[in-house]
């Protein structure tokens, strides 16, 4: 069975169709890189802009040049390679063309918040584990497992070390 709303449409590029199971209708992307290239649409053949993602379960772009302009403000840069790497989130806006409105894939003007890892938490006061210059959280929440036998942040680890000393003097 086909999807109307997708007949027309050129199936190898993303489109707002693409984007109607998404919440909120966005998605979040990576750039990989971006260039020029031959698309054909409806058997006519143009030089696009077009932009891959890194996550490939995602097909490439088209990049008019409302996105185009919206990118490079975003990052202050119009130099692809500069591009390559930063995060975007792609949605849709309505949008009049051709006397209607339609749903149009749009770079949204906004820095996307990128979720990391969560921090290790202090099995003893619940804080996250703070990284240093020297060590990430991860290997001070590995080291203090070894010396104290849990994972601690630097001050939980430094009352724990003076408490155990201290029990050790008094034994």
């Amino acid at each position: 069975m086909s999807d109307i709303m997708k007949m027309g449409k050129n199936p190898n590029y993303l489109g707002s169709w693409d984007l109607e199971e998404q919440p909120n209708r966005e998605v979040i992307l990576t750039i990989d890189n971006i260039r020029d290239e031959e698309v054909v649409t409806n058997g006519k053949t143009e030089n696009c802009t077009v932009c891959y993602w890194t996550d490939h379960a995602y097909k490439p772009m088209i990049m008019n040049i409302t996105n185009k302009k919206r990118l490079c403000k975003l990052y202050r840069t119009k130099e692809t390679e500069k591009l390559r790497g930063k995060s975007v989130v792609i949605g849709i806006e309505k949008v009049k063309a051709f006397g209607a409105v339609h749903d149009a894939l749009r770079i949204c003007p906004r820095v996307p918040q990128i979720r990391t890892a969560a921090l290790p938490k202090c099995s003893k006061c619940g804080a996250d584990i703070m990284p240093t210059n020297r060590m990430t959280a991860e290997q001070i929440a590995e080291y203090t497992i070894n010396k104290c036998g849990r994972p601690l942040c630097a001050a939980c680890c430094t009352s724990s070390t003076k408490e155990a000393q201290n029990a050790a003097n008094q034994g």
